[in-house]
């Protein structure tokens, strides 16, 4: 064997074994660093459970990372978080890599306060007379059909619960009536009402007026001057005597 291509070839082993310590001494490691430190760290297909708590960080390490290419990492399984994935860039070299990562709370939309429906009542009116027309805060009428001699009830349903209402009712020839109800929920609460006829009676004037004289009335008085004159002539004339 010549001596250069002996030589050449104990260079070439040199190389080699110093690539093989390179390599050793330059794993390729991916150190990563969890914030909360809770859950599953994935480097690839490589997979780690964190050791850590919600209230700190954890830490771990993945070794022998190919290099010269792009690798995936994940973070899942965190209790109230957000699972994590991103990427990240190993060189040829062999230099740690260090990655910290910040895991999102997940989102919680603000409850939405459970809705109830109102409360409500019923309001049954009778109405005396049989007649007429019934409100209940001047919105929600009613009119009978019946006759004067009878009497008549209406429902109102769904009225507002807890609450006072005011119940109008009106009739030809009556007074208008109106009355207050405080309505219970759930039950029928009733009202009576009775209309009042209005009054057809014409007020006279107490004072009566003096009577209108009468032609006789009149004549009487120049009848007793006469009387009077006469007596006045007879009375001058004996004393004359």
């Amino acid at each position: 064997m010549k001596p250069g291509c002996l030589l050449t070839r104990i260079f070439f082993v040199f190389a080699l074994l110093a690539l093989v310590a390179t390599a050793a001494a330059n794993p390729n490691v991916v150190q990563v660093f969890v914030h909360p430190g809770s859950g599953t760290i994935c480097v690839d297909s490589t997979c780690q459970v964190a050791v850590g708590s919600l209230s700190g960080y954890s830490s771990s390490q993945f070794a022998n990372i190919a290099g010269g290419r792009d690798h995936t990492i994940k973070v899942y399984d965190t209790d109230g978080y957000q699972d994590y994935t991103d990427q990240f860039y190993m060189d040829y070299n062999g230099d740690d890599v260090t990655l910290q990562v910040y895991l999102d709370p997940l989102t919680t939309g603000t409850p939405t306060p459970a809705t109830t429906s109102p409360q409500t009542g019923t309001v049954r009116v009778y109405v005396s007379p049989g007649l007429g027309q019934v409100c209940i805060d001047n919105r929600e009428c009613d009119t009978s059909t019946g006759a004067s001699s009878s009497t008549w009830n209406v429902d109102f349903d769904d009225v507002m619960a807890g609450t006072s209402h005011t119940i109008t009712v009106t009739a030809d020839g009556y007074q208008s009536a109106t009355t207050q109800i405080t309505v219970l929920p759930d039950q029928v609460n009733e009202a009576d009402v009775t209309l009042q006829p209005l009054s057809t009676a014409t007020e006279t004037d107490s004072t009566t007026p003096a009577p209108l004289a009468t032609r006789a009335g009149l004549d009487a008085v120049p009848v007793i001057g006469a009387l009077g004159g006469s007596g006045i002539v007879f009375l001058f004339r004996k004393n004359g005597n």
